[in-house]
C-alpha cells in the first residue's frame, strides 16, 4: 500500500515529519528535578499556607504525606488538607448506611490529618452526587471564597493527566479559585496520584526512615480504603523506586540540595511538577484548566481569547 504522502524525500512526506517534530520540540527541553523545598521556600509563610486539594480522604497522605507532615510539624509553617469529596463509595464496610460511610470516611480522614499536622478542612460539595462530579453555582461560590480567604502560598493538586474524574475535577475547580480569588502569586504544585502519574516531573522532596513511618501511619488511619488496596506498601515500593530515579534525572546524577551532610541520607522520594504556563497546554477544548487559569492570571491569555478557542 502506498501513501499519499509519499516518502521521505518527497514534498508530502517531508512536510508531516517537520509537523511531528515540530511538535516535539514545543514540548520545551526536558525537565531538571529540584530540590521541592527551594520553589517553597519564598512561597509559604505563617500568612500564605501549604494546601492539599484531596479529591478523596486518603489523596493527601498518598500524595505528599512526607511534605505535608514536614512542613506542619518540622518546619511549623501551616498546612492545610482540603477534602473535596466527602462520600460513601468504596467503603469497605456493607453493614453501614450512606451517611455511617461518610462519617467514617471524614473520621479517618481528620485522623490522617491528625498524624500529619495539618489543619483539617471539608468542603462537602453538592457536585459528589452530580454526574460528573459538575458544581453547583453554590459550590463554586463556596470554592472562590474559600481561596480568597486562605489565599494558599502554594498548592498541591492532581495531575492533568489523571483517569479519575474526581482528581480531574478537583484540579478544575483548584484553577476557578484561584481565577475567582484572583491569586496570582501561588505556586501550584502536581502530585502523583495512584489515577495518574506526572507527565513531567520537575521537583523531588526526599524523605527518610522517620518520615516513611509517619507516612505509613497517616495512610493506615484509612481503614475503610486499606483493606480494599494496601497503599501503604504501594507507597513505600514507589517511593524507593522515586529515590533511585531521582538519582539519575537530577543534575549530575545526584542531589543538589543545600542540606547538611547529615541529612544526605533517605529512603525516599515524592515526585512534583512544578506548574508554568505553557501555550501549547491552553488551546484547544482538551486544554487543561490550571494552564488557561495560570494563563489568564499571569496577562498571558485573555478571556475573550479562550471563549474564542471553545466556540
Amino acid at each position: 500500500m502506498s501513501l499519499d504522502i509519499g516518502r521521505l524525500g518527497d514534498p508530502g512526506f517531508d512536510a508531516v515529519c517537520d509537523v511531528l517534530l515540530k511538535g516535539v520540540r514545543k514540548t520545551g527541553t526536558h525537565a531538571h528535578l529540584i530540590d521541592i523545598r527551594e520553589a517553597l521556600k519564598p512561597a509559604v509563610s505563617k500568612d500564605r499556607p501549604l494546601v492539599m486539594l484531596c479529591p478523596h480522604a486518603d489523596d493527601g497522605a498518598i500524595s505528599a504525606g512526607c511534605l505535608i507532615h514536614e512542613y506542619a510539624v518540622k518546619l511549623d509553617i501551616p498546612v492545610s488538607e482540603v477534602l473535596v469529596f466527602a462520600g460513601e463509595r468504596n467503603v469497605d464496610a456493607p453493614w453501614l448506611n450512606e451517611t455511617k460511610k461518610i462519617s467514617v470516611r471524614e473520621a479517618e480522614f481528620r485522623l490522617e490529618c491528625s498524624v500529619l499536622g495539618s489543619e483539617a478542612i471539608c468542603w462537602d460539595l453538592e457536585a459528589y452526587r452530580s454526574p460528573g462530579y459538575h458544581p453547583t453555582h453554590a459550590d463554586l461560590a463556596k470554592v472562590i471564597d474559600w481561596f480568597s480567604r486562605v489565599r494558599p502560598g502554594a498548592l498541591i493538586v492532581p495531575p492533568a493527566t489523571d483517569g479519575h474524574m474526581a482528581h480531574r475535577m478537583t484540579r478544575t475547580l483548584a484553577a476557578l479559585g484561584l481565577l475567582g480569588a484572583e491569586l496570582n502569586s501561588t505556586l501550584i504544585l502536581s502530585g502523583w496520584t495512584p489515577w495518574g502519574p506526572l507527565p513531567r516531573p520537575n521537583a523531588y522532596f526526599t524523605y527518610d526512615e522517620k518520615l516513611a513511618h509517619t507516612k505509613a501511619w497517616a495512610i493506615n488511619c484509612h481503614a475503610s480504603q486499606v483493606r480494599l488496596t494496601d497503599y501503604t506498601e504501594f507507597c513505600e515500593h514507589l517511593g524507593q523506586a522515586y529515590a533511585s530515579l531521582v538519582r539519575e534525572w537530577a543534575e549530575g546524577h545526584r542531589l543538589p540540595s543545600g542540606r547538611s551532610q547529615k541529612e544526605t541520607s533517605f529512603v525516599g522520594v515524592e515526585l512534583f511538577q512544578i506548574e508554568h504556563f505553557e501555550p501549547s497546554l491552553a488551546e484547544g477544548p482538551a486544554a487543561d484548566p490550571m494552564q488557561v487559569a495560570l494563563g489568564i492570571l499571569n496577562g498571558q491569555l485573555s478571556a475573550e481569547s479562550i471563549l474564542t478557542c471553545h466556540d
